[in-house]
Order: structure tokens, then C-alpha cells, then sequence
């Protein structure tokens, strides 16, 4: 089973209405050895746990994550999948053990710019807002520090920014949520991104902008919007650092004209990556988990 397969498998675990027949397959193929690349066994076993949780096998799923975990001991998922653990103790009322799973995991906040998926999502989803604000906090507070005193010609230096970056827009939603306003941290973080700000890498076109160009100026496309959103994504997946910028009207205009040089203030940075539970970033304002989740999965490599 490749990891093409798991990747249909996840998407099935998502859709189907009953993911039993998914969940046997994934575990037969766990238990014979069936699993092309064996980096790949703890993804195979976290679906079977999520197909698990989904028919409310509570003691299945919680043995299958634990299982995922152990295969992922020191891999490039591990931390991947200890927070999908914390998910599923949490969903299943296991709130100290699931809250005392991701104490653990929390120190990467301050570490990788993909730390807020596993350790700040599990505590969203499952009713924790006031400790998820209270954790971005303080990791944002640290990483602004680490970033400050970083050699700024560094990759140290980006990969820090990149962190504070992540944590402060994570931290504005989470207090949108909870109906707070931006506050001095909000403020200052947003500044400093500002005065570190670069070009894009990327320019990522929505749906609307993207017909118009199709419609106005066919000879600038190259591909389906479709095709543009993929891409996109599968550049995000492989390179989270990445910069992308959302395209503005004014860029639009710019382009349409021929002169990007008048496209005036860079458009906003596309939030990277997004909350399992919202609005996916391709602009469907569908669950990023009922939309380009399923068609994609990371392939980053340590």
C-alpha cells in the first residue's frame, strides 16, 4: 500500500458513511507488512484510529493511536501523531492524560512553524480556547525574543520569523474567537512581521480572479484554476516557508495592464497551514478538512 493509497484512504475516512471497510483494510494492511514505505506505517495506523473514532470505537481508536505513536518514535510524524493522540483522549473525556500529552509537545511551539496544527488544534477542537490563547501567548512572547536576537542574514533568522509569524496569526484568530480584541502582543508581533516583511515567493489567485484572467487575457494562463490551487498546495506541503501572497484586485488590474509595478501594497500573506476546522484557504469557505485536506497530504521530509 503506497502512500497514494493512504492518501485515498484518508479522504474515505473523511467521506464515507460507514468507514469500517476502511478501517479493517488499514489495519490488514499494517498487520501483514503491506505498507510500501514503513516511515508511512504510523499515517496508516492514525487513519485507522480516525475511522475508528468515527464509528466510536473509543478503546479501537485509542489502541490504534497508541500503536501510531510507537511506530513513529523518532521519525518524521512523531509529533504528528502524539498530538493526534491528545486529539482523541480529549474527544473521549481522557482530559488529564490528554491535556498532559500535549505539555509535552508544547516546547515545539517555539520550534516549528507546524507545531500549531498539533498542539494548539487538539485544544481548539475539543473546547480549550482560553489555554489555547494562554500557550500561543507565551510562545509568541519567546519566539519574538528568539527571532530578535537571531543573525537576521540567517536561516535561523527566517526560520524564527517564520515561527512568530505562525504564532501571531494563530493567536488573532483564537482571540477573535473568544471576542477579544488584538491586544499589545497582537500589535507588536504584527509590526515587527511588517518591518521583516519580503517579496513573495508565490501568488496564489482565487477563483473569481482567476476567471477573469482566463476570460480577459487567456494567453497568461497556463493551466485550470484547479491545477493553480494544487499547485499551491503542493508547494505549501513541501516548503511551509513559503510566502504567498493573495492576489488583490489592484494586482489584477496591474496585470490585466501589463505593469505589475502598479499593483500598489502587496496583497495579504495566505495563512499557512490552516485549522483543520476552518475555512479552507482556497476561499470555498468549506472545512479545509471536507476540501483540499483529502486531495493533498504533507510529503515533507526530515
Amino acid at each position: 500500500m503506497t502512500t497514494d493509497d493512504l492518501d485515498a484512504y484518508g479522504a474515505d475516512v473523511v467521506r464515507v458513511r460507514n468507514p469500517r471497510p476502511v478501517l479493517d483494510e488499514l489495519i490488514a494492511a499494517v498487520d501483514e507488512d503491506r505498507i510500501a514505505d514503513p516511515e508511512d506505517v504510523p499515517y496508516a495506523l492514525s487513519l485507522a484510529a480516525s475511522a475508528a473514532a468515527r464509528l466510536r470505537d473509543e478503546a479501537r481508536a485509542l489502541d490504534l493511536s497508541r500503536r501510531a505513536v510507537d511506530a513513529a518514535r523518532g521519525g518524521r510524524e512523531e509529533y504528528l501523531v502524539r498530538g493526534e493522540y491528545a486529539d482523541l483522549l480529549l474527544r473521549f473525556g481522557h482530559d488529564e492524560e490528554g491535556i498532559t500529552t500535549l505539555r509535552k509537545l508544547r516546547q515545539q511551539l517555539t520550534r516549528d512553524p507546524l507545531a500549531d496544527g498539533y498542539v494548539i488544534e487538539p485544544l481548539l477542537e475539543n473546547g480549550r480556547e482560553t489555554l489555547a490563547q494562554e500557550w500561543l501567548t507565551a510562545a509568541l512572547e519567546t519566539a519574538v525574543d528568539i527571532a530578535e536576537r537571531a543573525d537576521p542574514d540567517t536561516d535561523e533568522a527566517e526560520d524564527a520569523w517564520e515561527i512568530v509569524d505562525s504564532l501571531a496569526s494563530r493567536r488573532v484568530r483564537v482571540r477573535r474567537g473568544l471576542g477579544l480584541q488584538p491586544d499589545e502582543a497582537d500589535l507588536r508581533a504584527e509590526e515587527l512581521l511588517a518591518a521583516h516583511d519580503a517579496e513573495p515567493d508565490m501568488v496564489f489567485w482565487p477563483q473569481a480572479a482567476f476567471a477573469t484572467l482566463v476570460e480577459k487575457a487567456p494567453d497568461l494562463v497556463e493551466m485550470t484554476w484547479d491545477e493553480h490551487r494544487a499547485a499551491i498546495e503542493r508547494e505549501l506541503q513541501q516548503d511551509d516557508q513559503l510566502l504567498v501572497e493573495v492576489a488583490t484586485p489592484q494586482l489584477l488590474e496591474a496585470t490585466l495592464a501589463g505593469d505589475e509595478t502598479v499593483a500598489g501594497e502587496p496583497g495579504p500573506a495566505l495563512e499557512w497551514p490552516p485549522g483543520r476546522n476552518e475555512p479552507c484557504w482556497c476561499g470555498s469557505q468549506v472545512k479545509y478538512k471536507k476540501c483540499c485536506l483529502p486531495r493533498g497530504r504533507s510529503v515533507v521530509e526530515s
